[in-house]
């Protein structure tokens, strides 16, 4: 079911849009940082990740197409995100961002997208885009900790050691990272 974002008005069904994303710099500052000290470096993906969205405003659809019902005026009040609606990259990142927030995670003033937890051996360093996350850190077992955090959390897809994002096709080796 996806939502009919191209009939919602502005100041009604929404008010805003605005969502961030990991800005193509820092995700080649956060590449060097890892292949300078060999952190690990996994990639997640959180799955329907628009679902997981709360709305702020009272949102309206016809029924699906399919559904039967006595009463041909009745419509579904939406509780949640969906597909298609205009601000639902917005309300998913709100509650990623939230979320992260009153787990002790701390947001970069210079890229929301980018999240840290912790310090010295025991850093974490988070950065989302959309669906993806980088996961990163110099110990193993603090990454798979907060892994297993975001597990709890949302569904996800683990994808293992980092090798494409945004376009790019990363190699990690005993050498350094190389980027394709």
């Amino acid at each position: 079911m996806v939502g009919k974002g191209y009939t919602q008005q502005v100041g009604i069904d929404f008010s805003y849009t605005f969502s961030p994303v990991a800005k193509l710099t820092i995700v080649r500052v956060l590449l060097c940082v890892v292949a300078a000290r060999n952190w690990s470096l996994l990639q997640l993906d959180v799955k329907n990740v628009f679902l997981n969205g709360d709305l702020f405003e009272e949102v309206y659809m016809e029924l699906p197409k399919g559904y039967k019902s006595a009463n041909p005026s009745l419509v579904c009040k939406l509780n949640k995100s969906l597909y298609g609606l205009k601000q639902a990259s917005r309300q998913w990142f709100y509650k990623f961002t939230t979320t992260f927030l009153s787990h002790g995670f701390h947001q970069s003033k210079h890229d929301y997208s980018l999240f840290t937890i912790g310090s010295g051996n025991s850093l974490i360093i988070l950065l989302v885009y959309v669906d993806d996350i980088i996961l990163s850190g110099p110990n193993v077992a603090s990454v798979q900790a907060v892994q297993t955090k975001l597990q709890s959390l949302f569904q996800l897809k683990i994808l293992g050691p980092l090798k494409y994002f945004l376009g790019i096709e990363i190699a990690k080796s005993n050498r350094g990272i190389s980027l394709f």
